[in-house]
């Protein structure tokens, strides 16, 4: 009973092996490659009472506020 089982088993393991794509297939299709690499405009988001105020240039004595940022890493000085 067991034997028949795990062999049962065994024949469901992969049901759509022989349809899915090789290795090969997928870097031959193009997919990875990038003519024209997506350019990144920088933002810099600070938390406020409402919602966040997003800016396109880090501001100075503000890094306890920041709350994201995509781009560069700002220089995070916190002014008392």
């Amino acid at each position: 009973m067991l034997v028949v089982l795990a062999t049962g088993l065994g024949a469901c393991a992969k049901p759509f092996s022989d349809d899915a794509p090789t290795f090969d297939d997928i870097l031959s299709a193009g997919w990875l490659e990038d003519e024209d690499p997506v350019l990144i405009v920088p933002f810099y988001c600070y938390e406020t009472i409402d919602a966040p105020d997003c800016h396109a240039n880090p501001i100075p004595g503000e890094g306890g506020r920041l709350r994201g940022y995509e781009g560069p890493a700002p220089v995070l000085k916190v002014e008392p």
